[in-house]
């Protein structure tokens, strides 16, 4: 198929592979189709909270639009869009999936208690790095990807736990942004991040510093102050978030999954998913679906 924009993508009759309906919220289950390097202007009618279930587009950013003074932030695995609110998006061209929730504009305000997004909160929804969220939107993905009778009820249980989570980390927004002043340029972040979800092998401390153009100890204290966490353990959580997305959303076997995601193989990759979560990765699968 020929690569298409976004827009036209949105469109398509196969993309929503799977659904549940909530009052006033939809759960779906999106393949998104080769798409176009692009960089657009998006205004959404509906709130979306929207969790990859693939390998990130590297490079892919946004930002609010109308105020060039704003700078682009990297999208992460988990990221959420008002509605009404003009988003300037730079998206690199690939093929993904998700795992998405639609609110209508009534919906998310009686469920967030919340009108409108301040400065910082709308810079926060680009890249929600909150395990909680994450795991509950992997398990609403397997849910949709083989629903049973009562399958609503689980969904909605699940997405109020999500609303109840995201209210916080949006609360929390304002503390997080003074936190990160004085930290890496978001320049600078945006260049580590894309290092760091390349697939393979992890980048080390030394190559995220020389591509930063700075000393290791000065990258480690700059990227601990934005990220709240080291380098170091910031890349291990990425690895497990990406690994949980496969192993909900992918059917090779563990060995090639290890090997994608960079470990030196399976033994290594499950003594590194069970330290994280308790489980070892063919548990965590069984579980997701």
């Amino acid at each position: 198929m020929t690569p298409l924009s976004i827009r036209d993508a949105q469109h398509l009759p196969d993309l929503v592979t799977g659904s549940i309906a909530l009052p006033g919220i939809m759960v779906e289950l999106c393949a998104f189709p080769e798409v176009l390097p692009e960089t657009m202007v998006v205004i959404e009618e509906e709130a979306l909270l929207s969790l990859g279930l693939s390998r990130l587009l590297s490079g892919s950013e946004g930002r609010v639009a109308g105020n060039r003074r704003i700078p682009f932030v990297r999208f992460g695995a988990l990221g959420f869009r008002p509605a009404g609110v003009p988003m300037e998006m730079r998206i690199d061209g690939g093929a993904f999936h998700t795992i998405r929730l639609r609110f209508t504009p009534d919906a998310i305000t009686r469920q967030l208690g919340i009108a409108s997004l301040t400065d910082e909160q709308l810079a926060a929804c680009f890249d929600i790095r909150v395990p909680a969220i994450e795991d509950a939107m992997l398990r609403l993905a397997s849910e949709v990807d083989h629903p049973g009778p009562d399958s609503p009820a689980l969904a909605a249980a699940l997405v109020s736990v999500i609303l109840i989570d995201l209210q916080r980390y949006l609360g929390d927004a304002q503390h997080r942004a003074q936190r990160s002043k004085g930290g890496l340029p978001p320049r600078l972040m945006r260049r580590a991040l894309a290092l760091i979800d390349r697939p393979g092998t992890p980048p080390s401390v030394e190559e995220l510093a020389s591509a930063c153009g700075l000393s290791r100890f000065h990258f480690m204290r700059c990227f601990r102050q934005t990220a709240g966490v080291s380098p170091g353990a910031f890349i291990g959580q990425a690895r497990i978030v990406r690994a949980k997305a496969l192993l909900t959303a992918d059917k090779r076997p563990l060995a090639e999954l290890a090997r994608e995601l960079g470990y030196a193989g399976l033994p290594a990759f499950s003594a590194a998913f069970r330290k994280a979560t308790g489980r070892s990765p063919g548990a965590y699968r069984a579980i997701m679906r």
